[in-house]
């Protein structure tokens, strides 16, 4: 038990230095050809790592395909904006909101609500009120803000396809390498003029390295323990986020009580979920 929680400590590490890397990224590279870069290359750690786990099944590729445009083209690409334009520290606990919005798509389709949820909802909610004035006399950028909440929304749906995806082949690094390569295959399709410039997108490179592997000791950890065990030790990554922030992009981002105070509130209303 004591070495699984230290593997989701470190993937929640390694999704704080991948938010850490793709603000940094943003500062000196186009966030469009930066999103493409780092979605080429966790579609190559992926790749790689699923040479021995190929399985045709028609059904099972295209909901992993599906799955995969929604969670690494929409969401990323929704992120990684979303972190240009209002900063890594307030984007993380709003994209963390994935699991909120988890748990309304099983109330829709049919999972009773409960006082967890509405104590959930509360604690969100008042978390993403004091994002969005994080300092006195700062608005943080509402496009930004609905950004990380899409982030969320979008990432969550994908789950449910992920979960149907599952129950037919159980293999969720060949279902990512397939989500991802379906990414990478229809980025070029949206947007036009990509710079595939590896020495200007360093910092895109090294994000999608962290979370790629951060995803891969994620999908490790769900073959052996709960999801009620790995999603709130996963969910405190933000809190990483904050304390890397201040060390490497001090000057960068925004840092006040209302931050801290915003990113608890959500921390505390998502593991709720799993008391």
């Amino acid at each position: 038990m004591l070495v699984d929680f230290a593997l989701l400590t470190a993937v929640a590490v390694l999704f704080s230095f991948h938010q850490i890397c793709i603000r940094k990224g943003t500062i000196e590279f186009d966030v469009v050809s930066g999103t493409f870069i780092s979605i080429f290359t966790t579609a190559f750690i992926f790749s790689a790592l699923s040479i021995n786990r190929i399985h045709f099944n028609a059904q099972f590729i295209i909901l992993m395909a599906l799955a995969g445009i929604l969670h690494f083209f929409v969401a990323r690409t929704a992120f990684y904006n979303c972190i240009n334009r209002i900063g890594a520290n307030l984007a993380g606990p709003l994209s963390a909101t994935r699991i909120y919005f988890a748990t309304l798509f099983g109330f829709f389709i049919g999972e009773s609500i409960s006082i967890k949820i509405v104590l959930m909802t509360t604690l969100i909610f008042v978390g993403i009120f004091l994002l969005s004035n994080p300092k006195k006399g700062v608005k943080a950028d509402f496009i930004g803000l609905v950004l990380g909440i899409i982030t969320g929304l979008t990432a969550a749906f994908s789950s449910v396809l992920v979960k149907f995806g599952m129950h037919i082949y159980p293999d969720a690094i060949f279902g990512s390498a397939i989500g991802y390569l379906s990414s990478l295959i229809i980025y070029p399709v949206f947007f036009k003029n990509i710079d595939f410039d590896l020495k200007k997108g360093r910092y895109f490179i090294m994000g999608g390295i962290f979370v790629g592997f951060g995803h891969f000791l994620r999908y490790y950890e769900l073959i052996r323990m709960p999801v009620s065990i790995v999603e709130p030790v996963l969910s405190i990554y933000p809190l990483f986020t904050i304390i890397l922030s201040y060390i490497f992009l001090k000057e960068k981002e925004i840092f006040s009580l209302r931050v801290v105070l915003g990113t608890i509130s959500i921390l505390i209303g998502i593991n709720f979920y799993f008391l």
